[in-house]
Formats: C-alpha cells, structure tokens, sequence
C-alpha cells in the first residue's frame, strides 16, 4: 500500500537512493523517472519489490499489467555477493585434519618408546606435538567459520528475488539454537537449495547461475543427524556446489535496469 507518510527508498542500478516522501515517489512515477520494474522499499517490508507491486503509485491498469510473475517482466538485481574460494575452504579442512592425525600419531610412537624408561624423556616432543594438535584443530574452527560465511553469502544471493525463505542473519544465527537447530539444519542448508532453484527458474536472466542438488544438500542434512562421520566426504561436494553458485552470483554480467538510463532521481 503506498503511503504518504512512508520513507522510501529506490534501488538504481546497483546505488540506493532516498529517502523520498511518498508525493516525491509518485511524482518520480508521473514523469517516468520510475518505472514499473524499478525496486522500491520502505522500513516494515521484507525485501525490495518492483513498483508496480506498490498499491497507488501507478494506475489501477497499469498495475495489473506489471504485476505479471517475474519470469515475464524482472530483471533480476544485482546482489552485490562476494565471491567465494573452495580451494581456501578445503586447504584450512584437510590441513586442520591432517596436522591433528601428524600429532596423534606421533604422540603415539613418542609414549611407546619411552615406555619402562626409567629416565622418561620425550616431554619436550610431547609438547611440541600438542602445539601441532592445537594448530590443526584451529585451523578447523576456521573452516567451519569459512563455511558458515560462505552459507551466508549464499542466502544473500537470493534475497534480491523475494523467494528465500529466511534472511542470511536469521539462516545462520538459528543454527546456534540449541535443539531447535536440528530442524533448522534442515531449513538453513536443504532450504537453501530448493529455494536457490526456485529462484533460478523464476528469473529468465539466472538461466546460467549454477543450480545446487537438492538430492545432496538433504542427504547432508539427514546424515549429519543419523551419521556424521560420511559428511567428512558429503561436505566437499556440498562446498564445491556452495562456492561455485555463489561465484556464479558474484561474476554474472551485470542487468540492464529499464527506465534508469540517462537520468537521476533528485
């Protein structure tokens, strides 16, 4: 519903401008500064939405028209989404894990060695080992830390479309709840693909964007509750799936915005 007394802002290309009174957006509207394709948003709305969705800004007729589904009619938007390295994920994982395997075993052989020593000895490989055990849990904290950013940048790809089903904040802060996480596991990671896809083939312009296995992402989820151990294995596909559709976000050709050639909003 357009109101007067909103703040609203206008998407430009990939610059926001505003705020403007709802006089100001209508005028803008008359004179073909906006046109019906043009996103627009005011504080209390959930995403960004095309003017002709903003009841009273345009004509009742013209509305109608420019309310079509998005395949006929939107552009999608530019995302602004960074891109995203699977190279950098994998090398904190395997190294993470191969330092901590380096270090058990070692430790292992140190204690054998030395066992019915009467002069002991070896404590100084000892701690040189746990040093390296602590390294390479570290450097798996990271990597779980890159995949949470990474799943973040994912469902920020889709906000732009109005068909993702959480935000990134919301998809990743739940994650943290406990025991509600076990069914937002689900939400936040198989959610993400058939949301990722249903945008994909809304969207003429995402023909191109890497689509994510909806088969794999709640494979994922299902084992991670029933066997975790088989996504040390799951996990690089779901990676390699991840970066490569955000990267397909990051490095797409950016749209044309009809109406927003050639001049500027005042």
């Amino acid at each position: 519903m357009m109101s007067e007394e909103a703040i609203w802002f206008v998407m430009q290309g990939e610059e926001q401008l505003g705020p403007y009174t709802g006089v100001q957006l209508t005028e803008y509207a008359g004179n073909g500064s906006i046109t019906r394709e043009t996103l627009i948003w005011a504080e209390g709305m959930e995403t960004w939405l095309p003017a002709a969705q903003i009841e009273g800004l345009f004509p009742a007729a013209a509305v109608q028209v420019a309310a079509a589904p998005p395949t006929e009619t939107a552009a999608y938007p530019p995302t602004g989404v960074k891109a995203a390295s699977f190279g950098t994920w994998a090398w904190f994982l395997v190294g993470g894990i191969l330092l901590i395997i380096i270090a058990l075993v070692a430790m292992g052989m140190i204690t054998k060695s030395h066992e019915g020593s009467e002069t002991g000895g070896g404590e100084g490989m000892l701690l040189a080992m746990l040093g390296l055990m602590g390294v390479g849990y570290l450097l798996t904290v990271i990597s779980v830390i890159v995949f949470y950013i990474y799943l973040y940048r994912a469902w920020l790809c889709l906000q732009p479309g109005g068909l993702a089903r959480s935000t990134p904040g919301k998809a990743i802060g739940f994650l943290f709840i406990p025991f509600f996480n076990l069914y937002w596991f689900f939400q936040a990671i198989h959610g993400l693909s058939v949301d990722w896809n249903r945008t994909i083939a809304s969207y003429p312009d995402l023909r191109a964007i890497h689509r994510l296995p909806e088969g794999l992402f709640l494979s994922f989820c299902v084992l991670a509750l029933v066997f975790p151990p088989v996504n040390l294995i799951l996990i690089f596909m779901v990676m390699s799936h991840l970066t490569t559709g955000i990267n397909s976000f990051a490095y797409r050709p950016k749209p044309h915005t009809p109406g927003n050639v050639g001049f500027k909003l005042g």
